[in-house]
């Protein structure tokens, strides 16, 4: 599948297609239909850029970049010109589609010559964090640790939960399947989040095998050699466990099984190896570890991004759950209400904004040399707005986990027959409901072409075609909305032989109904059901700023909805 997507994404973006397509992947029984859209990003003169998914006008599809890496989230909408999109690995991985190979170097690059606020995960000297090295997604996998240990007592109520002993922080046992980007600053960040309580880090595991010790690991030292090698398991057992003689060493065990790391016993097991499916009752599905041989857990959080809206995948997470959390009584923390971390970093670059002083000025944009020194007669301002953007991601970051967990803890008291996963779904779904109701036109809204009141039928039946809209709004010399043409008045025109070259005064509707773009969804929706039209403009100060259609309510609003139900 991934060299075949590869392969499709070059075919794409080599124009041997058109703007949209529907593709299906086939192996014996299984099928895999994705959606492909192309956006154009202009990055030294080449239009890049792709968005796809496994539904058509998928929202959640539109991947941002986070320090190079292709993350989810509400914090934008992707929109052509604003986001890079380079070079693509496609790797189709639960609801992520894999990473790029775009460096901070490659952002900063893009802001010189586009400007700042075009850019998501700015470079550390333009402001940003690098969230990699902080730990985004780490950090909330910790905070939902901490959290669920507060909150665990609740579930004794359940009958698979009476028994369960809830240890102190400090002597907590913890698992780290994939000792990684997200596994290895979870260690990091257990000790430096409460020092005095960290848990114990048991075992980790890589691609090179697995590292076991019930006194606990020396995560800091295996730390620093994963920021040094990458892989530390097996090069941890040559180096210290064979060839030295310690007291601590004597209940390190290693194996160059990696899997099996999960067949061990702790409190607690965090996935945070880049595979979907870790455990499963079949082993037809090639899971990390099957249910039958799983260590004894009490928790598990995931790290790992292991949701799939795949109907087949839905049915498969229930199984396990069913099996796991019912007979086994071990709690899951899905993913998706734990490592947001990453997202909600980047997603304050928006929230605490570039302030105008530090706006690129435009007359040096474009120009390495003269942004460089100007990057450097404000960087002690920049570094303070990174820090300011950091603390306030990491109060939203302990806010928003924290009260993803109890809600979990809730939903599965109040409700004793439901699964974890469908828990965390009600709570994305209730999420996705709020913001609907706040959301306006302003938030949804699309670019509204415009035609001047002096062109011909012709002129706007192109721009209708050009533009893919069902609508072209006409506008006066001064810009102002004075009526629009639809694909149906052009239709009644050549159904009536009405010469082509007509003005567009002969079949314009002048009496146009428009929004405002503070008006709210509803308000949209019910106008257009009112008036029984299909698309409106957008208005402001009588210029057009944008358009409200009923494709682009399902595809922005409903479908997001029900996607998350489904």
């Amino acid at each position: 599948m991934p060299k075949d997507l590869k392969a499709m994404y070059k075919t794409i973006m080599d124009d041997h297609f058109t703007p949209q397509m529907e593709v299906s992947f086939i192996d014996g029984d299984n099928r895999q239909t994705l959606f492909y859209e192309k956006v154009s990003w202009v990055i030294d003169g080449v239009n890049k850029g792709l968005r796809y998914g496994e539904n058509p006008g998928q929202e959640a599809a539109l991947y941002r970049l986070v320090n190079g890496n292709l993350a989810l989230g509400d914090a934008q909408t992707i929109t052509p010109g604003k986001y890079l999109v380079s070079d693509i690995e496609l790797l189709q991985s639960g609801k992520h589609p894999g990473k790029t190979n775009l460096t901070d170097a490659d952002m900063k690059t893009f802001a010189i010559e586009n400007g700042l606020n075009n850019v998501v995960s700015k470079p550390a000297d333009m402001g940003g964090n690098r969230i990699d090295e902080l730990g985004g997604a780490a950090n909330g996998v910790v905070v939902a640790t901490k959290a669920l240990l507060e909150h665990l007592p609740r579930l004794k109520q359940l009958p698979q939960f009476k028994n369960m002993i809830i240890p102190k922080p400090s002597k907590m046992e913890v698992l780290i399947q994939g000792f990684g980007a997200v596994g290895a600053h979870v260690a990091r960040i257990f000790h430096d989040y409460d020092p005095e309580n960290s848990p114990i880090i048991k075992g980790i595991s890589d691609v090179d095998g697995y590292l076991l010790n019930s006194d606990g690991l020396p995560w800091k030292e295996l730390f620093d050699m994963w920021k040094e090698f990458g892989a530390v398991t097996q090069k941890y057992f040559h180096d210290q466990i064979m060839h030295k003689d310690l007291p601590e060493l004597k209940h390190m065990v290693f194996s160059n099984s990696s899997n099996n790391l999960l067949t061990e016993s702790a409190f607690c097991l965090v996935p945070a190896s880049p595979v979907s499916n870790y455990l499963d009752v079949n082993a037809l599905t090639n899971p990390s570890m099957t249910t039958d041989r799983m260590g004894t857990w009490r928790i598990i959080v995931e790290g790992a991004n292991t949701y799939s809206p795949n109907p087949a995948k839905k049915a498969e997470r229930r199984r396990m759950e069913r099996h796991v959390y019912r007979d086994k009584g071990v709690l899951i923390a899905t993913d998706y209400l734990v490592n947001s971390g990453g997202v909600i970093y980047a997603a304050h670059e928006r929230i605490v904004p570039t302030p105008g002083h530090l706006l690129i000025p435009k007359d040096i944009l474009g120009n390495p040399n003269a942004i460089e020194g100007w990057l450097e007669k404000n960087r002690d301002d920049f570094a303070n707005l990174a820090e300011i953007r950091r603390k306030a991601a990491v109060e939203k970051l302990e806010t928003v986990i924290r009260r993803n967990m109890e809600e979990l803890i809730d939903g599965l008291c109040k409700d004793a027959d439901s699964l974890p996963c469908e828990i965390a779904e009600r709570i994305s779904v209730q999420r996705i409901a709020s913001k609907e109701k706040s959301r306006t036109a302003r938030d949804i809204m699309e670019e509204a072409p415009t035609i001047g009141v002096d062109k011909s039928v012709t002129d706007a039946a192109q721009l209708i075609v050009d533009a893919h809209v069902p609508i072209v709004n006409v506008v006066s010399e001064k810009g102002k909305l004075i009526g629009i043409v639809t694909s149906w008045d052009i239709t009644k025109a050549m159904a009536s032989k009405l010469p082509m070259d007509s003005p567009l005064t002969k079949i314009m509707t002048a009496d146009v109904i428009t929004s405002s773009p503070d008006a709210t969804i509803i308000d949209c929706i019910r106008k257009l059901e009112n008036h029984e039209i299909s698309a409106m403009p957008i208005v402001d100060q009588d210029k057009v700023v944008g358009i409200i259609s009923g494709d682009i309510l399902a595809r922005r609003t409903l479908f997001r909805l029900l996607q998350t139900m489904t």
